[in-house]
């Protein structure tokens, strides 16, 4: 009997999009005031679970390749854990943070420097329910992208026995067999070594980091003799985003950009131009810059 992937693929999405509605639905209450600035909140075990939920289909191919090409991405997922955890806002700011930190990552075949996902989905989670800020959150999501490979490389590696039992079943004439061993057990794994860990990390990772910056900062009541650990943090999350920047400089850089690059960089940087109105004006440029080398291309040819 050959199960109808595509339709058990849709309940799961539309389950865990109306779990997520359900959780959004809190923002209608008022939240109480936090007793500092600065103080977050534990997760709980349902938040726990729609992030990990969101992780596992982000790696998932019931997404059609949307988790990869798009969720993957820390500043989609920070998008979707700001909206678990109530404050959207917060979740973009810190995922677009995390995100900058994997600007210039190319993944190639099975080769992948990082798992950005991990790093945005889980990272914003424990960012958020700690109340760390931006610096914070990078320090704490950059070892998470490391991390996640393990599941990933642990997947490579298994997946290829999966192989073997859809050419037995091949060899026995069993093609609905051949149909189930190509996406159930690989997505089997990825659910085990996805959605457990993420619900255990969050829910651990939670309580463990809101005790460590309880401890080690003087604001939240911890030991100034502490303090240089969380100052750690901020000059960690601080560098990380430059690394970022400069791979993908280092993709694009040439010298017909060069003088764009200094131009803008001088204006944001003695300005405080928002970065919106950079990106417009350089979006027009731009296409101007194209639009002129075009037309001495083609002069040139023509003469």
């Amino acid at each position: 009997m050959r199960i109808p992937i595509k339709k058990a693929a849709a309940v799961l999405v539309l389950a865990w999009l109306a779990a997520l509605l359900y959780q959004a639905s809190a923002w209608a209450a008022p939240a109480p005031a936090p007793l500092a600035q600065n103080v977050g909140a534990r997760l709980t075990l349902l938040q726990a679970i729609l992030v990990a939920a969101g992780y596992w289909l982000t790696n998932s191919a019931f997404t059609a390749n949307l988790g990869f090409n798009l969720f993957r991405w820390p500043i989609m997922g920070g998008a979707i854990v700001g909206l678990i955890m109530g404050d959207l806002g917060q979740g973009i700011l810190l995922g677009a943070s995390i995100n900058l930190v994997f600007l210039g990552q190319i993944t190639a075949g099975g080769s992948q420097p990082a798992d950005p996902s991990l790093a945005g989905w889980l990272g914003t989670a424990l960012a958020m329910s700690a109340g760390l800020g931006k610096e914070q959150a990078i320090a704490i999501a950059a070892p998470l992208g490391a991390l996640g490979l393990l599941a990933f490389y642990s997947r490579m590696s298994v997946d290829v026995g999966f192989v073997r039992w859809a050419n037995e079943r091949a060899d026995r004439g069993d093609i609905d067999g051949v149909a189930l061993m190509n996406w159930l057990p690989g997505q089997v794994f990825v659910f085990l070594t996805t959605f457990i860990p993420v619900v255990v990390l969050a829910l651990v990772g939670s309580t463990a980091l809101n005790s460590l910056f309880d401890a080690i900062d003087p604001f939240r009541g911890g030991s100034a003799d502490w303090r240089w650990i969380r100052d750690w943090f901020i000059i960690a999350g601080a560098v990380l985003p430059a690394v970022g920047i400069a791979l993908n400089l280092s993709l694009i850089f040439s010298r017909a950009v060069l003088a764009y690059l200094l131009i803008f960089f001088t204006v944001a940087a003695l300005t405080q131009t928002n970065i919106i109105a950079i990106a417009v004006i350089a979006l027009g440029l731009a296409f101007l810059h194209i639009m002129m080398t075009r037309k001495g291309e083609q002069d040139a040819t023509d003469s």
